[in-house]
């Protein structure tokens, strides 16, 4: 795997419980990297999605069963049904293997949703971005190649938010340091070409997932919100994306960044009382 380190780990103001340990034994045994996807890793690459109650990861085909009964086997989890509610009502995620935690941790209402590879319609072998916690406190983009940062735009990479004061690390962290496993998320264009990829897939088999008459996909809105906080649809970061999506998706997302509206910026200014002259004569 093709990977960007990460920045130098801020410290947490807490105890580190290591509350995701036992998973990263799962993985360290099955010799399978931790890469997150949807909106906890949306999170690491700028987005200010809320975090759902699934934590999301992707998983070589050949070894989605054996990890699902390694982790069941931990005698800390139970199988159960994806909750649509949380996935704007797409039944595409049906399939996609649900567990859930039935002791009393503190972290118990997290649910781990484990998408194989061809399902989520992107390989565990590519070029993946190393991240420090699963959870972003603060979203911040970990892949600063797509800082956005330009005359009108804040940077919102891990240093820069780090240098603004900001907290991107929780309190409690997900891995205490004695068992310490690299976590990653994909690469943005990587990322891409897969949401677009499934948005297709879902057009394709309309008959199965009723594509035309949902308001929204999830990957969809993903797209929408890649494109939205990292500000991919302006010449300097479209010109980043688009060479390295794969040829199929290219003219796919021109099409998304053209579609875009982004609101203007409303200024300080722009509530000053009394209201100019030219305000005022309507």
């Amino acid at each position: 795997m093709e990977m960007q380190q990460k920045p130098k780990e801020e410290k947490p103001d807490a105890t580190q419980t290591g509350y995701f340990d036992h998973i990263a034994a799962v993985f360290r045994a099955r010799q399978h990297p931790i890469i997150l996807v949807e909106e906890w890793a949306m999170r690491w690459m700028g987005v200010a999605v809320s975090s759902s109650e699934n934590v999301d990861f992707l998983i070589r085909d050949d070894q989605l069963d054996h990890i699902i009964t390694d982790i069941l086997a931990t005698g800390r989890y139970e199988s159960i049904p994806q909750d649509l509610n949380c996935r704007l009502h797409d039944p595409f995620v049906k399939q996609v293997p649900r567990l859930r935690r039935t002791d009393n941790h503190r972290f118990h209402t997290l649910c781990l949703s484990l998408w194989s590879e061809s399902v989520y319609m992107l390989t565990v072998t590519g070029p993946v971005v190393e991240i420090p916690d699963v959870f972003a406190w603060n979203n911040n983009l970990m892949e600063d190649r797509f800082d956005p940062a330009a005359a009108d735009v804040i940077s919102t990479t891990y240093s820069s938010r780090l240098a603004d004061g900001y907290q991107l690390l929780p309190r409690t962290l997900a891995q205490s340091p004695e068992s310490k496993y690299p976590v990653y998320v994909p690469s943005i264009p990587r990322f891409v070409d897969a949401l677009i990829d499934q948005v297709r897939y879902r057009q394709t088999h309309n008959e199965t997932y009723n594509y035309k008459s949902m308001l929204h996909t999830l990957s969809a809105y993903h797209l929408t919100n890649l494109i939205r906080y990292i500000h991919l649809e302006k010449p300097h970061q479209r010109g980043k994306l688009i060479p390295e999506l794969a040829e199929r998706n290219r003219a796919d997302m021109e099409t998304r960044m053209n579609k875009y509206k982004r609101k203007p910026l409303l200024k300080m200014s722009d509530f000053a009382w009394p209201p100019s002259s030219s305000s005022s004569a309507r």
